[in-house]
Parts: structure tokens; sequence; C-alpha cells
């Protein structure tokens, strides 16, 4: 993926000293000059907005509403697009980053023409572009960033892809284990609580259908008093009393009557004795339905039941379809709680079998990177007595120390600055001028390897001249030839090595009767660069 990834323009539109300018890259190594203020490191902080630095309002061109940035890169590598096709901003040819700053304050991302959170852009931009310069040379004290060096030198993608999927595994499961102890510390408490709980809601036994009944039963027994009056009065009228014969009576002797009278046919007596028996059916399935009666013991039980349901619908907030699951949600809780102990122990045996496998590993891993620390000393040894570090020795070392995020491989990065003086870490001896050199070498060992495109050198020739300076150009030309290089440099013994030179220049301008500052790049390419560096020589600080 090296070198695939290129940056082809820059576009500023407000933004501070530039109004409207587009400035066009070379695919190797591009070197940006200019006078103390011309506006050069503006280019640089137009990068770094695009790799998602925080944006600030001052940096708005006086008496314009926003500023934009706009960079467009070309790649035709397919691992390249798979990346933010994953990201959710896919592209065909080229990738568009743009940065809109609002005089208000407020900023907007856009990627691939969509809008997108910042972070985005970070993330993408330390994945393909690195920035080298005077306070980034820092992190090289960091061993992580050593030991991801390490790492790219020996091609371990593989095997650090496989401890890291192991890794988050491992932690993930460590995790689960320390929460389930905490719960298993609680697990007495818990269940003494479900248990009650269970115990009240299983003594009530809730169903919906017997709630309905009883509810019914209840209703029945309250109507009973006058189900009585009015049974009783019905049977007045079927059975009679003291005053009144009754209907039973009349139509037994209506039946006599009627079979007395020869003249009428039997279909006449057979349909009043129909009707008849209707009348007695009738009257016996009203005492059916209204000679209701409960005991006051049944009563009590169904009101004590009905006020159980009331009382623990009340508590749990819910209706009997409520209390049903919540009656099975502490039961399920329960079992789960009486099960934790082995699997606690199921959990104990998976953490230890995942940790085993990761040193498995983390040991293969620290293997490689020994190996391949011995060959980078040398090669960076090499490089950096080519930058005028003259008898300067590196020593790559590592010893197995506790298991990490970055494997069991404790690095330390040792060096000779003086011959005879002996080796010591690297941040404990060298000055800012060495460091610059050192990352400087160890870009040019690993660029070939690495998965960044794009380095950009903020003034890495700070305090050097002469020689050294020489050297540092040869250095970057090198690193150029897999990677595209975008060094800001005072120094014509650097830029001399630039395959296309950018000189950055401001001139005063009038505005409607204002004067205002213009910065403006003037970009220059082939044979024309070491005649225009002479010319300029004395213009660069």
């Amino acid at each position: 993926m090296s070198g695939n990834l290129k940056l082809k323009t820059l576009n500023l539109t407000n933004f501070a000293t530039f109004q409207d300018q587009v400035i066009q890259f070379g695919d190797h190594f591009n070197a940006i000059v200019g006078e103390t203020g011309s506006g050069k490191s503006l280019i640089l902080d137009a990068l770094q907005l695009i790799l998602g630095q925080r944006a600030e309002k001052k940096i708005i061109r006086k008496n314009c509403e926003f500023s934009c940035v706009e960079a467009v890169f070309t790649t035709s590598d397919q691992e390249i697009k798979d990346y933010f096709y994953e990201l959710g901003h896919p592209f065909e040819e080229e990738i568009v980053i743009k940065r809109i700053i609002h005089k208000s304050g407020s900023s907007k991302a856009f990627l691939n023409y969509h809008q997108c959170p910042v972070s985005m852009l970070a993330k993408a931009g330390k994945r393909f572009i690195d920035l080298v310069g005077q306070f980034e040379n820092q992190k090289l004290f960091s061993e992580k960033y050593q030991l991801s060096l390490l790492d790219n030198f020996a091609n371990n993608n593989n095997l650090i892809d496989s401890f890291n999927t192991g890794y988050e595994k491992y932690l993930e499961q460590t995790q689960q284990l320390e929460q389930l102890k905490q719960q298993e510390s609680q697990t007495h408490q818990r269940l003494d609580y479900l248990n009650f709980q269970l115990e009240e809601l299983e003594k009530l036994s809730p169903e919906l259908s017997e709630e309905i009944q009883l509810k019914e039963k209840k209703d029945k027994f309250l109507e009973l008093e006058s189900n009585k009056k009015l049974l009783a009065e019905i049977n007045y009228y079927f059975e009679g009393g003291d005053s009144f014969p009754g209907l039973q009576s009349v139509l037994g002797k209506l039946e006599k009557a009627l079979g007395q009278a020869r003249v009428l046919n039997s279909d006449i007596i057979e349909k009043f004795q129909t009707a008849r028996d209707d009348l007695f059916e009738i009257n016996f399935l009203l005492n059916k339905d209204l000679d209701f009666e409960l005991s006051e013991d049944e009563l009590t039980e169904i009101v004590d039941r009905l006020d159980l349901y009331t009382k623990l619908q009340r508590k749990y907030n819910t209706d009997t379809s409520g209390l049903i699951e919540q009656m099975n949600s502490f039961q399920s809780e329960k079992e789960s709680l009486e099960n934790i102990e082995s699997n606690l122990l199921k959990l104990e045996k998976d953490v230890e079998a995942s940790l085993k496998s990761l040193h498995v590993v983390a040991s293969k891993l620290h293997e490689k990177r020994v190996e391949a620390s011995k060959r980078l000393s040398k090669l960076l040894t090499k490089a950096v007595r080519e930058l005028k570090m003259d008898g300067a020795s590196f020593d790559i070392s590592l010893s197995i120390g506790e298991l990490s995020s970055t494997g069991i491989s404790k690095i330390s990065l040792n060096a000779e600055i003086n011959p005879g003086e002996g080796y010591h870490r690297v941040k404990d001896i060298a000055s800012g001028g060495e460091l610059s050199r050192i990352l400087l070498a160890l870009r040019q060992v690993l660029s070939s390897r690495d998965s960044v495109s794009i380095f950009l050198f903020d003034e890495i020739d700070t305090g050097m001249g002469g020689e050294t300076a020489f050297h540092i150009g040869k250095s970057l030309s090198k690193v150029s030839e897999h990677s595209q290089v975008i060094a800001i440099t005072h120094l014509p013994q650097i830029a001399t090595f630039c395959d296309k030179l950018l000189e950055v220049k401001k001139k005063v301008k009038q505005d409607k009767g204002e004067s205002r500052t213009v910065s403006q790049v003037n970009e220059i390419t082939g044979e024309e660069i070491k005649t225009h560096v002479n010319e300029m020589t004395p213009l660069l600080d």
C-alpha cells in the first residue's frame, strides 16, 4: 500500500493570508520555501485541518464570512478503496476532503462529498499520512511508537492482527469474569430477595382466568339478596300462596277443563301441554340461575384472593399478565444465580485458555521483533551516519515483560552518540536536532515497508546547515522514492533535492482602498529548481 496515495491539490479560500489559492503537488519530493511570515507554515496548518485538527475561526481571512480548505488525493490501490468503503465514504479515483470554518466558530467536515465527523478524518489521516516536526519528534520517546516502527520493519502485520484479536477477546472475557465475581459476592443477598418475592407471587399463583371468575362470583354474591326476593316473587306466581292459587294450580284446572271440552280436538290439548311445560321449564331455569348461594367463608376467601391480586398489581405497577411475567422473570434470574458458580468456573477456564493462546502469539511476535531489531539497528546506524551523525551507533534491545496491549516485548531504543561513551536511551541523550535526524533516518529505512504514503516534514532542518543539511535533503529524496514527501525548509541544500519547489511569497494589494496582504505560491519544477534555489538563497532564512 505504501506510496499509493498522493496529495494532488490543496485549495485554500479565505485562509489567513491566502485569498484564493490552488496548490499542485508532485508525486515525490515537494519542498516549500519562503521568507519568514510569507505563509509557508499556513500550508501545513491547512493540511493539519484536513487531518482532523481542531478548527479555529481566527484563520478566517479578515472581512470574510468563512474559510474553506479542500484537499484532493489520488490512488488506484484497491486496499485503500476498500478502507474508505468500510468507512462509508467510497470513491472511484479521487479522495476529496473539505473543511469549512464559519465566522460564528462552527465548522463542518466532508469526506468524498458527504459530511463526516472530524474524528474520522483524524483516523484516516493517521493511517496514511505522517507528520514529522519539531514537536512530533517527542513521540520517538514512546515505547509503543518504537514497537510500531519495529513491527512495520519486520512486517508483523498478520501477527499483530492475530494478537489484537486475541487480546480484545481476552479483555472481554476478563471483564465478564470480574462482573461475574462481583455478582457472586451479591448472590446470596439477591437470592434471599428473589425467594421472598417468589414466595409471595407463588402464593397467589396468578391466573387471568381465575381473577375473572373470582370477580364474577363476588358480583353474584353481592346480588344474592335482591335475587332471593325476585325468586320468591316468581315462585309465588308459579306456586301460589294463601290468597293466590298460583299458576301451577290454575293451569291444572285449565287442563282439566280443556279435557272435558269434547268439541276441542287433540291438537289443542297438545299445544296447551307444550306451553305449560315451557312455563314450568322457565320456572326451573330461573330457580337454577337465581338461586346462587355462597357461604361467608367462601366469600371471605374470594375477597382475600382478590385483595392479594390488587396488592401485588399495585406493588409491581402492572396487571395480572404482568404479574405472571414478573414471576417468570424472577424464577429465571433465580435459576441463573443458582448456576453462577458453574458459569464462573467455566469462564475462568476460558480466560486461562485465551491467556495461554495469547502468550503463544506474543512469544512468536517477540521472537520476530528480536530478530528484526538487530537488522534495524544496523540499518538505522548506517542511515544516521549518512546524516552526519558520525560515529553514532544504535542498539534496539528487547526484553520480556508483562503482557500488555503491545504483547510481552519491552523495547529500548539505545544510542551511542559519541564513540566510547557507551549506550544510553535516546530520550536521555539526544538533542532536538539529533532526534529529527534519527526520526528521518527511521523514515528512510521504513518508507518502503510502511502503510504511510505521505510524509509531512515541518522544518526538520532547524538548527542545521552546511553538509548536514545536504545529507538531510538527500535522505528526504530517498524517502520520496517510495512515498510522497512535503517538507517546509529554510535551507537551499535541502530544497535542491526536491522534484517540485513551492515558493511562497506575500504581496500587498489594494482592496477597496485598503491595503491587504495576500500570500501566493509559485510552482517550480525540472531544471529550473536549482537555478531558482540559487537565486533565492539570500531570501531563505
